[in-house]
């Protein structure tokens, strides 16, 4: 199934791209999608505690069961005043 993923902040840094167009087995989780690309992108994996992720615009659990043709944006933490 086709997925659409989104990177913000240093994530889009460390993986060079604002967003991915994927191919994922049915049943994929949000988790299970992360540890996809943190398996490319190593540095990754130190942001998972703090990452929240959403689908289609909604916040969303990692334990989320993907669709075909959602979207997933990763967000990192945010800082300033």
């Amino acid at each position: 199934m086709q997925t659409r993923v989104l990177f913000f902040g240093k994530l889009k840094e460390l993986t060079g791209a604002a967003e991915q167009s994927v191919e994922l087995r049915s049943g994929a989780t949000i988790a299970d999608l992360f540890d996809r690309f943190s398996n490319e992108t190593p540095a990754l994996a130190s942001y998972r505690s703090s990452v929240v992720a959403s689908r289609n615009q909604e916040f969303a659990p990692w334990s989320t069961v993907l669709e075909p043709g959602d979207e997933i944006a990763f967000l990192p933490p945010v800082s300033g005043g």
